[in-house]
């Protein structure tokens, strides 16, 4: 009887388990983001599906009510979804494209900075799915392009530099970073655009052409350590040949 009984409650549980499997292989193959509090895919969590966003993770929580914002330790990607993250809200700040599971966000770095890591950073984040990626990545590759070219050359990229950067950044994974670090450095950058900044300030707070040295310097401080135009005007206040020219001396 005990066999009997056993056997019977064999054939009960394994068709379970067996369905039980096919659920999980299911949700394997749903593309979906997992966000963790804790690294290695532990603590409490929130499950999120392509085409959703959060803009703002002050207020929201996790599945069980722990508070989200900054609090995402490590992050799950299934089925080919993909997540962009961001250190503010709104999608503001720095970014990071998610494409495969990260166990501890403390060993990815932020910055340039060794220390600057991305546990406990993020503010807000944007799932996309497979045929949301290629798309999006134009529009976003496209949309900062324009305002790198525009913040750094006054003007619009022409449909072959916007080409030529869209490849570098959708099949090189070249970041803003990578991009500005590239046309600071290049011809364009150098010839025309530096000059004309560091003549115009000299002339507008000075009255006067900038002699060698201070044209020399100001270009090094342009391109080597990325001034920008608002620095340079800074230290031109700071001088002591514009504070003489301000109170009359």
């Amino acid at each position: 009887m005990k066999n009997i009984l056993l056997l019977l409650a064999l054939g009960l549980i394994l068709p379970i388990a067996k369905a039980d499997r096919r659920d999980e292989d299911r949700r394997g193959e749903e593309p979906r983001v997992i966000l963790y509090q804790d690294a290695d895919f532990r603590g409490d969590f929130l499950v999120l599906h392509p085409g959703e966003v959060i803009d703002n993770f002050s207020g929201r929580t996790f599945a069980n009510g722990n508070s989200l914002n900054d609090r995402v330790s490590s992050i799950r990607i299934e089925g080919g979804a993909e997540a962009v993250v961001f250190e503010q809200a709104r999608f503001h700040g720095r970014s990071l494209r998610v494409t495969e599971s990260v166990r501890d966000l403390s060993t990815v770095r932020l910055s340039e900075d060794r220390r600057d890591r991305w546990n406990d950073r993020i503010s807000s984040i944007r799932v996309e799915g497979f045929r949301q990626r290629h798309e999006e990545r134009e529009r976003d590759s496209d949309r900062m392009i324009r305002l790198v070219y525009l913040d750094l050359l006054r003007h619009e990229p022409d449909d072959k530099s916007l080409r030529y950067y869209r490849g570098l950044m959708l099949d090189q994974g070249w970041t803003e970073r990578k991009v500005r670090e590239h046309i600071r450095h290049g011809e364009e950058f150098r010839r025309d655009v530096v000059d004309r900044i560091i003549r115009q300030a000299y002339e507008e707070l000075l009255r006067r052409e900038p002699d060698e040295q201070g044209l020399r310097n100001y270009r090094n401080a342009m391109i080597e350590q990325e001034w920008t135009e608002t620095q340079v005007r800074d230290s031109l206040r700071h001088s002591d040949e514009y504070r003489h020219k301000v109170n009359g001396h």
